[in-house]
């Protein structure tokens, strides 16, 4: 599958990759955060839980960082061999080297391993074991044999081992050698740093940057156009990029212009489709994401799709078009852990199958390991997705200044009770105010004079004063605002009205 690849490095931190055309991937960075996942520090233990074979580390970031023992930075899932088990040996005060395999989520810190990996564009180097591990997308049985070959005398010295990533699958065996052992001396002077490193806690190797990590982990043989905007040469980018290119330094384009890159290739619609929760579907119907801090939830709907034969067949062909659909939004927002997924409701087994049959396919075009769990007693879909870095909008938003984060604010309704309660508490604390202005949101506006309804011991409350109501668009719909006109002449807008 062609694919294109946008890197822009100089105004912000942001990677896009399309496919066929379409946005099939995009990631961002905090220009001001520090990317985490992948570096590596020496830290000091400073609680232990025995009974959960974990520990808090402290690595000097804001939190100490959680260490658990069977935390790894490789899926044992995407290779043939199983991870081998791990002691848990630490106690209080110990000094010792970790890596970052997940970023800080909400309250909580970072995660660490104590299982250190160097990931190479072929191969992923493991110190700590001894085994070669390929990828399970390599299938061909004579390819993964000559690429275990291929680096099998390494481990044999008893300095690591390696799994064999699905990209080594055409290169040659001096090229896979050459970066395996170029990532064993990589290793040998971290270590070096380490042992030479008088503090207790330091930062001792980091993870390369959003250059050099696309150029490592997206680019393939299917690329046709790298397109990088940067403040850096052509000289300087090609230099740091050209092990990569096999001299096919033609793919990399640089980008000059005065526009943003993104939008002079139509991109930045796409990626702001990536924060709204209605993802429409090409019949009409369309989907609702809702992210928790435990789970992300996705209900589809058939909306205004009606079908063509019957109701079992419309369900039917929207549930499909909806698998596809999620498989690419879980790759395009960077979705991880829990997903809970509602499909419309099936009455026929095989419907059924074939759509969760669907989903495990599409979720194949998947870098990041995804894994379908089943179908819950209440027919909901369970899935779980391999999480690292942060989800899109979690870069990309921040919490609502006037909801606190709720994602709702107050109905125009219920604003008519607060206003009209903040309206008696001013007339107590300003019991000689005659003539006031009262400013709101053109909605509460509209309903002040729908429910204008006044009980008989509130009657000379609001009749023995002027209340001037005036629309203002640009005031928020929770918040109001009460002036005292004075006692002498009132000057107030042609759009206020006498509330009583």
């Amino acid at each position: 599958m062609k694919n294109k690849i946008y890197i822009d490095i100089k105004n912000n931190n942001r990677v896009a990759i399309t496919e066929q055309g379409e946005l099939a991937e995009f990631y961002v960075e905090k220009n001001s955060g520090q990317k985490l996942v992948g570096n590596i520090y020496k830290g000091k233990v400073v609680n232990v839980l025995p009974g959960m074979q974990a520990a808090f580390v402290n690595i000097g970031l804001e939190k100490n960082a959680y260490l658990y023992v069977g935390e790894s930075m490789v899926d044992a899932e995407e290779i043939t061999n199983s991870l081998p088990s791990v002691e848990f040996g630490f106690k209080v005060g110990d000094t010792i080297m970790v890596q970052i395999v997940k970023e800080q989520f909400g309250s909580k810190g970072v995660r660490i391993t104590t299982d250190v990996t160097l990931p190479g564009r072929y191969t992923v180097y493991m110190p700590n074991s001894n085994y070669v591990g390929v990828s399970k997308k390599i299938e061909d049985e004579e390819t993964r044999r000559r690429l275990t070959e291929a680096v099998e005398d390494l481990t044999a010295s008893g300095r690591g081992g390696f799994v064999i990533r699905t990209a080594a699958a055409t290169v040659s065996n001096d090229i896979l050698r050459q970066e395996a052992i170029r990532l064993m001396n990589l290793y040998e002077d971290i270590l070096g740093v380490y042992r030479a490193t008088t503090q207790e806690v330091a930062l001792i190797h980091q993870e390369d940057d959003l250059l050099m990590r696309v150029m490592r982990d997206m680019y393939n043989s299917d690329t046709e156009e790298i397109y990088i905007s940067t403040t850096q040469s052509a000289e300087q980018i090609l230099g740091r990029v050209s092990r990569f290119l096999s001299g096919n330094t033609d793919v990399i384009k640089f980008y000059n212009g005065m526009r943003d890159m993104f939008e002079e290739f139509m991109l930045n619609e796409d990626i702001s489709n990536l924060l709204k929760r209605k993802v429409p579907l090409k019949n009409g119907a369309y989907l609702i994401i809702d992210r928790t801090e435990a789970l992300t939830v996705i209900d589809v709907n058939t909306g205004r799709y009606v079908g063509e034969n019957n109701l079992e067949e419309t369900v039917f062909y929207t549930n499909m078009l909806a698998a596809e659909t999620i498989a690419k939004q879980l790759r395009l927002r960077n979705i991880g852990g829990i997903i809970i997924v509602d499909f419309i409701d099936m009455d026929i087994e095989e419907h059924r199958t074939q759509v969760v049959e669907h989903l495990r396919q599409m979720l194949k075009l998947d870098r990041i390991k995804t894994t379908v769990v089943g179908i819950t007693g209440l027919g909901l879909v369970e899935l779980t997705r391999k999480k690292t870095r942060s989800m899109i909008d979690s870069v990309l938003l921040q919490p609502c200044p006037y909801c606190q984060g709720d994602s709702y604010v107050y109905s125009a309704d219920y604003m008519t009770n607060i206003v009209k309660e903040g309206l008696r508490k001013y007339f107590s604390v300003y019991p000689q105010a005659d003539a006031i202005t009262l400013t709101v949101h053109p909605t509460v506006f509209g309903k002040l004079f729908s429910y204008r309804e006044i009980s008989p011991d509130e009657y000379d409350i609001w009749t023995s004063r002027r209340v001037y109501v005036v629309p203002d668009p640009s005031m928020h719909v929770e918040k109001y605002d009460i002036k005292d006109c004075g006692s002498g002449i009132v000057d107030i807008p042609d759009t206020a009205k006498l509330l009583y």
